[in-house]
C-alpha cells in the first residue's frame, strides 16, 4: 500500500512535463492531497513534504508574442570567379572579420568535354544574423563579372519562436519536478524508496539536459546565419567559338527546335485523344462490321461459282424433239 501511494505521488509530479507537451494552453497541476501525502511513510523521523503547487504557465502563443522573434536564416550562392581557391580563402577571412566562423570548406577539380581541368571550391560559414546582408554583398563583389557572375542566390528563413518558448515552458516544469524529487531524496531514509526516487530524478535530469541542448541550438542558429557558397571558374562557363561560329549556340538552337517539335507532337496527341478519339472509335467499329459483312457476302458468291463449275447439271437421256415415250399406232 505504501508503495502504491508513493508511486501516485511521483506520477503527479511527472504530469508537469506531460501537461506542457500535450497542450499549448495553460494548465494547473493539481497538488497532492494532504491526507494522501501524510499517509506516505518516508522513513523514521522524516516529515512529508508540503503539497506541490505551481502557478499556471502562460500559453506558448502568448509567450511567443511577448518575446523577440527567433528566425533561422540560411543563404546559398553560386558564383563564378577567376580563382575559386583564392575566393574561398577570402570568404574564410570575411567570416573571421564579421565575428563568425567556418563550418566546412572544400577544393576540387572538374573537367569539361574537351578534357580541360578547372578548379572548383565550396565553403559554408556562419556570421551574425544582422551581418548576413553585408556578407552576401561582399561575396557578390568577388564575382568575375558584376552582371552575370552571380549564377544563383537564395535566402530562406524559419521561425522557431514558438518551438523555443514551448521548450522553455517544458524545461521550467521539469526543473520544478526535479526540485520536489530532490526534497524527497534528501528526507527519505528507506532504502527502497531512496532508490526509486533516485531513478526518477535521473530520468528527469536527462530530459532537462536534452531540452537545454535543443534550446541552445535554436538560440545559436537564430543568432548566427549560415551561408553556403559554391565558386566556379569563370573560364569553364565561356562559350566555345571557332572562326566566329559558336557550336554552343547552334546546339542550343537545335535543342530548342527539338523541344518545340516534341511540344507540338504532344499537343496534337492530347487533342486527338480528347477531341477526336471518342468519335472515331464508334465510326471505326461500324466500318469494321460493314466491311466484314461485305467480305462475307463476296466469299459466299465465290463459293457458289466454284460449286457450279466443278459440279455441272446432268445431260438429258432423249432428244428434246422426240417424245420420251413411244406413241401407239393409229387404228385404221
Amino acid at each position: 500500500m505504501k508503495k502504491k501511494l508513493f508511486l501516485v505521488f511521483i506520477g503527479l509530479i511527472l504530469t508537469l512535463n506531460a501537461c506542457a507537451a500535450k497542450s499549448q494552453s495553460p494548465e494547473l497541476v493539481a497538488p497532492m492531497p494532504a491526507d494522501r501525502a501524510s499517509s506516505v511513510n518516508y522513513g523514521k523521523g522524516v516529515e512529508a513534504p508540503a503539497a506541490a503547487s505551481f502557478a499556471p504557465q502562460e500559453s506558448a502563443s502568448n509567450q511567443a508574442a511577448s518575446v523577440e522573434r527567433m528566425v533561422i536564416r540560411t543563404a546559398s550562392m553560386r558564383v563564378s570567379v577567376a580563382d575559386p581557391a583564392q575566393s574561398m580563402q577570402a570568404v574564410q577571412a570575411l567570416a573571421n572579420t564579421l565575428g563568425g566562423y567556418v563550418v566546412s570548406s572544400e577544393v576540387g577539380n572538374t573537367s569539361d568535354s574537351a578534357g580541360v581541368i578547372y578548379t572548383t571550391s565550396s565553403i559554408t560559414i556562419r556570421v551574425p544574423a544582422e551581418k548576413l546582408d553585408e556578407a552576401m554583398a561582399k561575396i557578390r563583389s568577388m564575382a568575375a563579372d558584376a552582371k552575370t557572375g552571380v549564377i544563383s542566390e537564395s535566402v530562406s528563413g524559419q521561425d522557431v519562436t514558438s518551438e523555443y518558448v514551448d521548450s522553455e515552458s517544458r524545461l521550467n516544469n521539469l526543473k520544478a519536478a526535479e526540485k520536489q524529487l530532490q526534497e524527497l531524496l534528501d528526507k527519505a531514509t528507506d532504502l527502497q524508496y531512496t532508490v526509486e526516487i533516485f531513478r526518477e530524478l535521473t530520468e528527469i535530469r536527462g530530459q532537462i539536459e536534452v531540452l537545454q541542448g535543443q534550446m541552445k541550438y535554436l538560440k545559436e542558429s537564430s543568432q548566427l546565419s549560415a551561408i553556403s557558397v559554391w565558386f566556379i571558374a569563370e573560364a569553364s562557363l565561356k562559350p566555345i567559338e571557332i572562326g566566329g561560329w559558336k557550336p554552343e549556340g547552334a546546339a542550343r538552337e537545335a535543342l530548342q527546335a527539338l523541344i518545340n517539335a516534341a511540344q507540338g507532337l504532344g499537343t496534337f496527341l492530347i487533342w486527338f485523344a480528347i477531341a477526336w478519339l471518342p468519335f472515331l472509335i464508334p465510326l471505326g467499329l461500324i466500318a469494321y462490321f460493314i466491311i466484314k459483312a461485305i467480305n462475307k457476302a463476296r466469299a459466299k458468291r465465290l463459293a457458289e461459282k466454284q460449286k457450279a463449275y466443278y459440279y455441272p447439271q446432268p445431260v438429258q437421256a432423249y432428244p428434246s424433239n422426240q417424245p420420251s415415250t413411244p406413241q401407239e399406232p393409229e387404228q385404221k
